[in-house]
């Protein structure tokens, strides 16, 4: 019966400190984008139905770092995020972005 308690407090525990690890706000920034600018990208480059870039995600793009990004291109990561590379790198001459990178 002792086991059983311990056993039980043991998980109370484990989902308290989980519920305290989500509760924090965890901000990324991925080669100089935020969550938020790379969450206004993610349409545009989705495998399944993308749509042209929005203009926030343009605007995003122009303080990117294209050499960090670029070394994410063959990243086998892009696909479980549902992210197509090659939309991807097509992204900055679809912004209009001068001197658009070539990955």
């Amino acid at each position: 019966m002792a086991s059983k308690k311990v056993t039980i407090a043991m998980i109370v525990m484990i989902v308290v400190v989980m519920a305290m690890l989500v509760d924090r706000s965890v901000a990324i920034d991925l080669c100089g984008m935020t969550q938020d600018e790379l969450n206004e990208c993610k349409p545009a480059v989705s495998k399944e139905n993308p749509t042209s870039p929005s203009q926030p995600c343009c605007t995003a793009l122009q303080h990117a770092d294209f050499t960090c990004l670029c070394g994410y291109k063959n990243s086998p990561w892009l696909g479980s995020f549902g992210v197509d590379p090659e939309l991807a790198s097509s992204l900055p001459k679809q912004c209009g972005l001068a001197n658009a990178p070539t990955c």
